[in-house]
């Protein structure tokens, strides 16, 4: 197995785990900040490394969804740092669900990793 693949699921794990507190908990706190800070760096780093992975030999459909992510977390960090909140929850909220759908195709599509390691 390729390190681009370690990369990105040491990445996409925790950030699945830490989009889902941070969604579950009161916004705007100290802690909901530090997390979200946190969470875009898992996020670029999931994303960006899956560009990397390409079991095919060329890119899937799946990698659509790393494109969204690439431009998602900027523009949602840089919504809220301009105090528009309404564009900051579409984008992080959009981002987190496309990863949640990324994922759960990688593990149920046959010749992928995760699939060959759960069935």
């Amino acid at each position: 197995m390729h390190i681009d693949i370690y990369i990105h699921l040491l990445a996409v794990i925790p950030s699945l785990i830490f989009g889902a507190i941070n969604l579950a908990m009161k916004k705007g706190t100290l802690l909901h900040k530090r997390i979200g800070k946190f969470w875009a760096v898992l996020m670029l780093i999931a994303a960006v490394s899956s560009l990397f992975i390409r079991p095919t030999g060329s890119f899937t459909w799946l990698h659509i969804f790393s494109v969204v992510v690439i431009v998602c977390v900027p523009v949602g960090v840089f919504a809220i740092r301009s105090g528009n909140a309404k564009r900051h929850v579409y984008c992080m909220l959009g981002a987190y669900i496309g990863t949640v759908i990324s994922a759960y195709f990688a593990v149920v599509s046959p010749g992928r990793f995760l699939y060959g390691v759960l069935f």
